[in-house]
């Protein structure tokens, strides 16, 4: 019996060293029947060329093959472009620097066959990572969620995102559904999870099953923009969905936030430190609010 057809989107930006190493990981899957779709974002180096080689070698190892190449747009805009040619039902997304584990899209495949859950939208494993070498570096995710399906998971993902991207398998029509990643903002993914569970399930499969590479140009590297992009994240959410989060969660998220921002104003914005200040004090007796969010990454915005 044929197996479901499963996507793999790749969107690809200037990652000519890694991209090779990426698509073999995914022509490695034990799952047989993928396709893979690539879209190239402008890049400036080598990138559409390498894939244009692996594709002459390997294309008959998938059951389809879309790749494009566009001006430069950005990785929310590419990755819904991508996401929105795929034919599969589930879509596994994977940066052009990152890899998969042989078995990722078979393991995730079982697990979502298994749970039977029609309402699971996002499934997301553990990962390891790499160097720009393809060494593995000795770092572990720590405080893992629990395994399995998790309704209403935006109660925890407005403490912390545990959803590693290279990890995720995403069902296409509800990642649709809610319009996909959002392409004004700069750290569209953990937006996108916090949207797509106010009214889809996620699950956690226990397994390492990618690898996140780190090199210089990872943009989780640059904390400037990660504080403020994750600050318009929880402002935004609160705008929209505010009465979804409980609020001791409004609070610890709020406070764990002001601890962040006072390590890096410490070195960055000494300017900030004081209205950090006065609001952890305050706040066992306030309930934080999207304005709060917003007030500190518009400070942050004017930062050079």
């Amino acid at each position: 019996m044929t197996k479901p057809l499963i996507s793999v989107a790749i969107p690809a930006y200037n990652h000519a060293r890694y991209i090779e190493y990426c698509l073999q990981s995914v022509a490695d899957q034990t799952y047989p029947n993928i396709e893979l779709v690539i879209i190239d974002d402008g890049s400036t180096d080598d990138t559409a060329d390498k894939i244009t080689d692996f594709l002459n070698k390997h294309r008959k190892r998938f059951a389809k093959v879309i790749f494009e190449s566009q001006n430069n747009k950005g990785v929310s805009a590419t990755s819904n472009k991508a996401i929105g040619l795929c034919h599969g039902e589930w879509v596994h997304l994977l940066g052009s620097d990152d890899v998969m584990y042989p078995n990722k899209i078979a393991h995730q495949f079982a697990a979502i066959a298994a749970w039977a859950d029609p309402n699971l939208a996002l499934v997301y494993a553990d990962a390891d990572y790499i160097d720009a070498n393809n060494l593995t570096i000795p770092k572990f995710q720590k405080d893992r969620p629990e395994a399995g399906i998790v309704s209403a998971a935006y109660r925890q993902l407005f403490l912390q995102n545990p959803i590693t991207n290279p990890t995720i398998a995403i069902k296409k029509e509800a990642f649709l559904a809610i319009g996909g990643f959002d392409e004004t903002l700069k750290l569209e993914d953990w937006d996108c999870w916090l949207r797509l569970s106010v009214n889809y399930s996620i699950a956690r499969l226990p397994e390492v099953l990618a690898s996140y590479r780190y090199h210089p140009h990872n943009t989780s590297r640059n904390q400037h923009l990660m504080l403020e992009a994750m600050l318009r994240t929880f402002a935004k959410f609160l705008d929209s969905h505010g009465d979804l989060i409980p609020t001791e969660i409004r609070k610890q998220s709020f406070r764990d936030n002001l601890h962040r921002l006072y390590r890096w104003s410490r070195k960055n914005q000494p300017s900030l430190l004081l209205p950090i200040l006065k609001d952890v004090l305050a706040s066992p007796f306030h309930i934080p609010t999207a304005q709060n969010y917003k007030y500190y990454a518009e400070r942050l915005a004017r930062v050079a």
